[in-house]
């Protein structure tokens, strides 16, 4: 399928991007309108990108995943039957989709990873870096460690939650403001503060309205999380105690922003 070969190849992909000079593209054209090879590898790569801007409204497709598609394109040259050839180029399609279905989901994983930085804490495998009960003190961490959103350590003494520490922190490669409270009956609650929209999250059927603030509620292996947005930066409380008192934990504490 390369240019030598009398085929297009990777030009295909910068075809479809736009890429080629008006000439080239003339070219090209004419060439399409012979060949129902170019043709058929052509909507192939089409059939990703459209795909893929729906998996990913207002973004591209990832670069690297169409370059990975070209190349493939252009490997699978050895002479064929037409519809063998075609075959190939779409299980490369398919196999390109689901690429970038897999890039597309940090959604999924951010609960996850909220959940799975719970059961660490929980389970003393993950250490604070400021045991305090001040949330002063603790904000103070936040802010030299030079975070650039807002932090807001909850007082929850009214609640009988009282505040451990916190810990600099990452969720899914995002900076994270960490901050842990010891509440009745020995439960632990965690909180964090990233940066990011509520749309980064997968989808749950119970979302919830309150006081013009949306909080989206996730269980995940036994942990309630409750996410809520705060300007341009998302809280969410994770704990094992009951679901409905985590719900009005955050509830208490939410600011609208």
């Amino acid at each position: 399928m390369t240019d030598a070969a009398n085929h297009l190849g990777a030009t295909l992909q910068d075809f479809l991007d736009g890429r080629l000079p008006d000439a080239r593209r003339a070219e090209v054209e004419a060439h399409l309108d012979q060949c129902p090879q170019c043709r058929g590898e052509l909507e192939a790569l089409r059939w990703v990108r459209d795909v893929a801007l729906r998996r990913l409204p207002g973004e591209e497709v990832p670069p690297a995943v169409a370059r990975r598609v070209a190349a493939a394109l252009d490997a699978a040259e050895a002479p064929s039957q037409g519809w063998a050839r075609w075959a190939a180029a779409a299980a490369l399609a398919a196999a390109a989709v689901l690429a970038v279905v897999l890039l597309s989901r940090p959604s999924g994983d951010l609960a996850d990873a909220v959940a799975r930085d719970f059961a660490e804490y929980s389970g003393g495998r993950l250490t604070l870096d400021l045991q305090s009960s001040d949330p002063a003190a603790v904000e103070s961490l936040f802010a030299n460690a030079g975070l650039v959103f807002r932090t807001r350590v909850f007082d929850l003494g009214m609640m009988q939650y009282h505040l451990a520490g916190g810990r600099v922190h990452q969720v899914r490669g995002r900076p994270s403001a960490l901050f842990a409270y010891r509440g009745p009956g020995g439960r632990d609650l965690v909180c964090q503060m990233y940066e990011g929209r509520l749309a980064d999250l997968p989808r749950t059927d119970d979302v919830r309205e309150r006081n013009g603030i949306t909080f989206r509620v996730y269980r995940v292996k036994g942990v309630t999380l409750v996410f809520w947005q705060e300007g341009a930066a998302i809280c969410v409380l994770a704990s094992d105690a009951e679901a409905e008192a985590v719900i009005q934990l955050a509830y208490a504490k939410a600011v609208k922003v």
